[in-house]
């Protein structure tokens, strides 16, 4: 799993690099991945390494400088959804992104119903850029999220973080 979160934040990380210009803000429902978000423009969809213990994608949308990505995971069996279980999840993938110091810890914005989630700051260091990432990892039953905006390190977060943050919910919130 170390290794799966490393090859997104590099994939991420250099497709902000060559961002285009800006799209029109649409809702994206992703029925495999038990979610809905607003994404700027279409999103690209990016399976995550082998598929055969469990379904993982990543999606990504960009707008000029600033990436919006949501990574989930579906697995194929009910997980316990407790403190313990939630923390293997966060350390696997912080983990994954070896570059990365984390700078705050609070709890979900927003919350969701069924799931144990947590709000996250980090400073990046990506080839020869200082970046942003901010938002929520998720750990329910059957899904697992990582709902992230990742931006030149600024003194504030943009607007539209808290916009598509805001914005994730899942489709079915007893998963």
């Amino acid at each position: 799993m170390r290794h799966l979160f490393a090859r997104i934040l590099i994939v991420v990380c250099l497709a902000v690099s060559f961002a285009g210009q800006a799209e029109q803000w649409q809702r994206y429902k992703n029925a495999e991945g038990n979610f809905a978000v607003l994404m700027p423009g279409t999103p690209k969809d990016s399976p995550n390494g082998d598929q055969s213990a469990q379904i993982s994608h990543t999606i990504q949308a960009l707008s000029g400088s600033i990436g919006y990505t949501v990574v989930y995971v579906a697995n194929k069996a009910d997980q316990p959804v407790n403190e313990a279980t939630f923390k293997i999840y966060r350390d696997s993938f912080l983990k994954g992104l070896p570059n990365c110091s984390l700078l705050t810890e609070n709890p979900a914005s927003p919350a969701m119903r069924g799931y144990i989630g947590r709000w996250y700051r980090m400073n990046c260091q990506v080839q020869d850029k200082k970046m942003t990432f901010v938002g929520n990892l998720y750990w329910g039953k059957r899904y697992a999220y990582a709902v992230l905006t990742m931006f030149q390190a600024a003194p504030s977060d943009p607007a539209t973080a808290a916009k598509f943050a805001n914005s994730f919910t899942a489709l079915d919130a007893g998963n």
